[in-house]
């Protein structure tokens, strides 16, 4: 509520896509590079809370040091001109996937009518965040990157989290974040909610269907850290499939306008080559 500091905060937040050629890089990326970068981020499982909010997912054990080895080097790379061929940074990667969050999820779930108040758009998602296999090693490991995915997400996608719900908290995990909470944007601090592993299922099942629930937090869906999304059936039935696929495909993907309609296509390069494959027809709503 303070809007010269909102207005600093949007001037930023351009300035960095601006210089770091996002926008194009959306339809330039490759699909492999997008996917690479999908394992270091919060990720849609396909699923929605039951305020109508998607589900990301994020599992903390596969931040191992190989990981961070990687993320790394690519952050270290020069900026990304945004031709078909060139290799993006980690900024210009990080940015290209979370914008998926706001260009093509959000409007989605913002498209459907079988949550409470279909008439008031989805702007925020609730994360997932399993921590069990964290320790004050890793943490330490990962100190550098927290404080940049906290400030990416802080300054580019303000608002779009609503809860970080950090699943089965290790015994250690007090001291574990006094080594992080330094790192972490203070906004996106007061967001986190920790659970031991006998307070999760509880928790969860308050905000979310059972079925939504990932297996690993006690529920029913067989969704694992890095997958592409596993669509809930409102939202299969409310899409009408170009192909008999009948689910997202890899690499980036955004909402065209056609007459109408509204398409959804995938978008990045695969080979070099640009894609701009129709994959999806939003259903007008009755």
């Amino acid at each position: 509520m303070k809007p010269h500091d909102a207005l600093e905060q949007f001037q930023e937040a351009t300035t960095f896509h601006a210089d770091r050629n996002v926008h194009a890089f959306y339809n330039a990326i490759s699909v492999d590079d997008y996917e690479d970068t999908r394992r270091l981020y919060p990720h849609w499982t396909g699923r929605r809370d039951k305020q109508g909010q998607p589900i990301m997912i994020f599992d903390l054990a596969h931040m191992k040091i190989e990981a961070m080895t990687r993320w790394r080097e690519t952050r270290n790379l020069p900026c990304g001109d945004a031709s078909a061929t060139s290799s993006p940074d980690m900024a210009q990667r990080a940015c290209v996937f979370n914008d998926g969050l706001t260009r093509f999820i959000l409007p989605l779930c913002t498209a459907m009518t079988d949550r409470p108040d279909s008439s008031i758009p989805v702007t925020k998602s609730t994360c997932l965040v399993d921590g069990s296999a964290l320790s004050l090693k890793q943490a330490w490991n990962l100190r550098d990157f927290a404080q940049e995915v906290s400030w990416i997400f802080s300054t580019c996608y303000p608002e779009t989290i609503s809860h970080i719900i950090l699943c089965n908290a290790p015994s250690s995990f007090a001291l574990i974040w006094n080594v992080l909470k330094s790192f972490v944007d203070p906004r996106m601090a007061e967001k986190l909610v920790i659970l031991k592993s006998a307070e999760v299922y509880s928790t969860l099942e308050k905000y979310i269907d059972h079925v939504n629930i990932p297996k690993q937090f006690g529920g029913e869906l067989a969704f694992q850290h890095g997958m592409l999304p596993d669509l809930d059936e409102g939202i299969r039935q409310t899409l009408f499939w170009i192909d008999s696929k009948n689910r997202l495909p890899p690499g980036p993907l955004k909402w065209v306008q056609d007459g109408g309609n509204r398409k959804a296509i995938a978008t990045g390069s695969a080979g070099g080559i640009q894609r701009a494959e129709e994959i999806a027809v939003l259903r007008k709503s009755e």
